[in-house]
């Protein structure tokens, strides 16, 4: 994993194989009342993605990880996921979460309850697998 906010350079990330982009439309909430309204109503955890403009490694994330169609498609059917950015709406809940790298994942309960995180960049299949231990948790 890499993050932004690390002070030395980050060691190599392996390249893992992007199974395909996705052709599934992924809705990203923008708020965290909006996503557990829709967790509790659909029976779901929260994924929220938190990153910054700024960020390359959150460019990478979103460009390679969140855009394999293996990870849209769990994105898409199994979590409620949200999107904040944490120079804008997502400031406040990064403290609230202790987010203190970038770019983060959390994995959270319908009642807001950290479930699981993944702190900094990985590709899709190590991401997908992480993803997927969090959700046999909830």
């Amino acid at each position: 994993m890499t993050a932004c906010s690390r002070p030395a350079p980050a060691p190599a990330v392996p390249i893992e194989p992007v199974s395909n982009h996705a052709t599934i439309e992924v809705t990203w909430e923008k708020d965290l009342p909006a996503a557990l309204e829709r967790a509790r109503n659909e029976g779901k955890p929260v994924l929220v993605n938190f990153y910054a403009d700024w960020c390359v490694w959150c460019k990478r994330l979103e460009s390679t990880t969140l855009r394999d169609a293996k990870v849209a498609s769990v994105l898409q059917d199994r979590v409620v996921p949200l999107s904040l950015n944490v120079e804008g709406s997502g400031r406040e809940l990064s403290n609230e979460y202790r987010v203190d790298g970038l770019p983060t994942i959390l994995v959270l309960d319908a009642g807001g309850r950290e479930i699981g995180r993944i702190p900094g960049y990985m590709p899709p299949e190590s991401f997908l697998k992480r993803v997927e231990g969090f959700l046999q948790q909830s």
